[in-house]
């Protein structure tokens, strides 16, 4: 029996971005385009700042894991995700989560 192993194509190198983004476009592009990767139901956006080591812009927001009643019994996943500077995620992960009521320091994440 012959094992097939699958192998992901190489993305192509894609041209770096001619036009920056402003805050407010960077989050829109952030926010959609995070939706669109984990299909999560978006909630708010913790910080957004600059990433010097790897020259992205940082972006923290909440997604809602699991939907409770009483809302504030929702679990609320926090996701780092890094954006070029056209607002094209690169990278993200979950970095945390908690429950909609409880309350978290920002530096926690």
């Amino acid at each position: 029996m012959v094992k097939q192993v699958r192998t992901m194509a190489k993305p192509e190198p894609r041209e770096p971005p001619t036009e920056k983004a402003d805050m407010k476009q960077l989050v829109d592009m952030v926010k959609r385009g995070i939706v669109d990767l984990t299909s999560l139901k978006f909630n708010t956006i913790v910080e957004v700042s600059m990433d010097d080591e790897t020259h992205t812009h940082r972006v923290v927001c909440e997604l809602v894991e699991r939907a409770a009643i009483p809302d504030s019994m929702d679990l609320l996943g926090i996701y780092e995700i890094h954006a070029d500077d056209s607002g094209f995620i690169q990278t993200f992960k979950r970095i945390g989560m908690r429950k909609r009521g409880d309350v978290t320091n920002s530096e926690d994440f």
